[in-house]
């Protein structure tokens, strides 16, 4: 015979001030009682917020560099090695003759090696060993943003290309362009992992409760032989899922934010771009809530499918 986990035709009083602390206490004690499971379950619930977390982490780093550079256009001009006097003057009659690239500034090999070993010190030693500076002088441009996107513009730094000693043009902007659509595959990327990972938490969550179920059967039946609501009776599993999914949130967070400072930490001294790149900041405090809340969510979901499936039974 169907056991109706809805008992029909009863009524449930209003719960009492006092319950939800019951359900709390119950829910812990089960948690408890059954830790290698439930250690299972918030384990899971950890990695697929780790994952999530990931993503968002360095996507948010990477947002915070494009905001950086956003609006700034910057023209790199790399002249050849070789270049000799003559075609050096060549370059810069060409960028004099244009009054909207007058704002430049020439970088020589030897502050080009400087900024070099700046940013990245762990290499240092490998370019003292070098016989000679491997950096060709160059030209840094700021060019206003509403010139920066004419056709006019595109063919200038065309005809810049064409003028003997110039090596390669780099246009800023571009690279900043691609590095959004890294950001927007990242983020559809640590979504959909993340996601998957999550609705597997939220299945394991699921069966931990289904086995504290079968573990309290007896006491759920002398539960309902003295009287106790459905409501009294299951409180307690969904607080335990509730609670296996917000703990699984906060250890991801704490994970996540172990390994950025020591990264940061370990990371600064060596190689400052990088640094500077991936490990600005940690997360805001809106996404960090969102893991935990993820986490809760799940939890709740794997305690409903389990509860939902034994009121069917």
């Amino acid at each position: 015979m169907a056991r109706d986990f809805n008992t029909q035709g009863r009524h449930e009083p209003n719960v009492p001030s006092n319950t939800l602390t019951y359900f709390f206490k119950e829910a812990l004690r089960r948690i408890w009682t059954a830790k290698r499971t439930s250690f299972v379950a918030v384990t899971m619930i950890s990695i697929s917020l780790c994952v999530l977390g990931s993503f968002l982490l360095l996507s948010e780093n990477l947002q915070r560099a494009v905001e950086q550079w956003q609006g700034r256009s910057r023209v790199t001009v790399y002249l050849s090695a070789e270049v000799t006097n003559d075609e050096l003057k060549g370059v810069n009659a060409f960028l004099a003759a244009h009054p909207d690239l007058s704002s430049r500034h020439f970088v020589g090999r030897d502050e080009a090696l400087q900024r070099f070993t700046t940013y990245f010190t762990n290499l240092a030693e490998v370019t003292g060993n070098l016989e000679e500076n491997p950096f060709p002088p160059s030209w840094e441009i700021e060019v206003r943003p509403e010139i920066a996107q004419t056709r006019a513009f595109d063919a200038e730094m065309d005809d810049l290309r064409k003028v003997p000693g110039v090596d390669q043009v780099q246009l800023d902007w571009e690279w900043t362009r691609r590095l959004r659509h890294i950001i927007d595959l990242l983020n559809v990327i640590g979504i959909a992992a993340g996601g998957v990972l999550a609705i597997a938490a939220a299945f394991t969550i699921a069966n931990v409760i289904r086995l504290t179920m079968m573990l309290y059967h007896e006491e759920i039946e002398i539960m309902r032989l003295v009287g106790a609501t459905e409501r009294m009776i299951r409180g307690p599993f969904f607080i335990e899922g509730v609670l296996q999914g917000t703990i699984g949130g906060c250890v991801a967070v704490a994970i996540l934010a172990a390994g950025f400072f020591a990264g940061q930490k370990t990371l600064a001294p060596s190689s400052s771009l990088l640094w500077g790149f991936l490990f600005g900041s940690f997360l805001p405090w809106q996404k960090i809530l969102v893991l935990i809340l993820g986490g809760t969510a799940a939890g709740w979901f794997g305690s409903w499918l389990s509860v939902h499936e034994r009121a069917e039974e």
